[in-house]
């Protein structure tokens, strides 16, 4: 017997608590806003790029809206403020 971690086979799909990180996620947010040809993002397709749920992005979005970052254009779409 070991203190060891045993490492398990992870079923596919499988990712780690990093790899869902509300940090991770902002990080990756803020990179697609970055990019963006205006400004200007549309939440059902970050939702798709990052493979989160709109809950997370909500998140993130309150946070960035709270501290004046970026505002609401419509339902779903922010924009850098």
């Amino acid at each position: 017997w070991s203190w060891k971690t045993v490492t398990r086979p992870r079923p596919p799909g499988w990712r780690s608590r990093f790899d869902t990180s509300l940090g991770l996620l902002t990080r990756k947010f803020a990179e697609l806003l970055r990019c963006s040809a205006d400004g200007v993002l549309d939440l059902n397709v970050v939702c798709r790029e990052l493979g989160a749920s709109k809950r997370r992005i909500y998140d993130i979005t309150n946070v960035l809206e709270g501290i004046q970052l970026i505002k609401k254009k419509s339902k779903n779409h922010i924009q850098w403020w």
